[in-house]
């Protein structure tokens, strides 16, 4: 029997403040956009693009000149990326895992573990949903939330949503909530009962899972 969890790794002090009073932190989605990456994959610097163009051709002009790119380049390759500038959109992302039962978990990669110390896992995925879409609809949000889609920048052309992430981070297997419209500002969204079908575990032994 496969079994989904669903799992939000940071540091101590916040994923136990979270499972003791029953919420879920939604954190403004362009503090996740970086001009560099961090260590544990959290920042993205294409994080908020909502496109991306292969361009085969591209000229400079600068001083009267035009500089011709693809010319000067052998194998000249581009990409042209729009993104949003101020989205008012506020995200959480889980972490999602399937285990069968009796079989331990698949392996995490050390970047993911380094999020934090200890993880809440949400273990009865449906039960989450029913009472977060609720208390989001109480609260005046729209929302979307969805597994994220992999896609690589080189390839791909054309729309991408909030929902779409670089393939590099494809060992995230992120689950991602979204809601809107709201003041760029940290939002708690309550979760009553969350006690009774999560745990905390330390982020550790999240490689150690199984299922009986």
């Amino acid at each position: 029997m496969k079994n989904l969890i669903l799992i939000k790794i940071g540091e101590s002090k916040y994923i136990n403040d979270m499972y003791e009073n029953e919420y879920l932190y939604f954190k403004s989605l362009k503090e996740f956009r970086s001009n560099s990456e961090d260590q544990t994959g959290r920042l993205d610097p294409k994080e908020l693009n909502v496109s991306n163009t292969q361009i085969n051709n591209l000229t400079l002009t600068t001083n009267n000149k035009e500089i011709e790119l693809h010319k000067v380049f052998k194998n000249f390759e581009g990409q042209l990326m729009k993104n949003l500038d101020n989205p008012e959109i506020n995200c959480c992302s889980l972490n999602w895992l399937v285990l069968e039962t009796g079989k331990k978990s698949r392996f995490f990669e050390k970047k993911l573990l380094e999020m934090g110390n200890k993880a809440l896992l949400i273990l009865d995925w449906k039960k989450f949903f029913e009472i977060l879409d609720r208390e989001i609809e109480k609260m005046n949000y729209n929302f979307s939330r969805k597994k994220v889609t992999y896609y690589s920048p080189k390839i791909h052309n054309g729309e991408i949503s909030l929902h779409h992430k670089d393939e590099k981070f494809e060992y995230q297997n992120e689950y991602r909530i979204l809601i809107s419209p709201t003041k760029n500002e940290p939002i708690n969204i309550p979760l009553p009962g969350l006690k009774e079908i999560s745990t905390v575990i330390d982020s550790s032994n999240l490689n150690k899972l199984i299922i009986k």
